[in-house]
């Protein structure tokens, strides 16, 4: 083979590649693209009572379905003022309890304070949005919004992030009421 034809097979090479990741690259834009919009074209959520403040104790979970049934979320009142914290010490926290990495349960762990996958340990920090602080879980958890009336009943108003095997947090299922 011709050393230009070598280099023809270069060029012709270097082009699929290019191509290829520039269509992965647009894919990627897509694809977060759409999960914005699902998250952004959510309709309205359904405003639900959870639980009372007085009923809540510092650091042990309440479990609870929203917006759908058979969702599962964990409400903590964690005992001291955190980021999107409810409640007059802005203490009380709601996230899903379903793992951003294959969907499996996750739970509190006494000791650590922390939010725990039972399958494959991947690690968040209620303290911290649901950030995630051990792998392989790629996103934080999706955090509830909450709202506390002068009564202390405390109500999920909404979810920030799309909740993990949902294509749209309002769809596929029957609405908590």
């Amino acid at each position: 083979m011709k050393e230009s034809e070598l280099q023809n097979e270069d060029v012709t090479r270097r082009s699929i590649l290019k191509t290829a990741g520039i269509a992965a690259a647009g894919a990627a834009v897509l694809i977060s693209g759409l999960k914005g919009k699902a998250r952004a074209s959510n309709g309205t959520y359904p405003q639900v009572k959870v639980s009372n403040i007085k009923d809540l104790k510092p650091g042990k979970a309440v479990k609870f379905d929203y917006p759908l049934v058979g969702r599962k979320n964990i409400l903590i009142d964690l005992g001291c003022a955190v980021e999107g914290g409810a409640g007059a010490n802005k203490s009380v926290v709601a996230y899903s309890s379903f793992c951003t990495h294959l969907g499996c349960g996750v739970d509190m762990d006494k000791e650590s304070g922390m939010l725990v996958c039972e399958c494959h340990q991947s690690v968040y920090d209620p303290k911290q949005s649901g950030k995630v602080v051990e792998g392989p879980a790629p996103n934080s958890l999706p955090m509830l919004a909450l709202e506390v009336d002068k009564n202390g009943d405390i109500y999920a108003v909404g979810v920030a992030g799309l909740i993990y095997g949902l294509r749209n947090n309002l769809l596929d299922g029957e609405e908590v009421k």
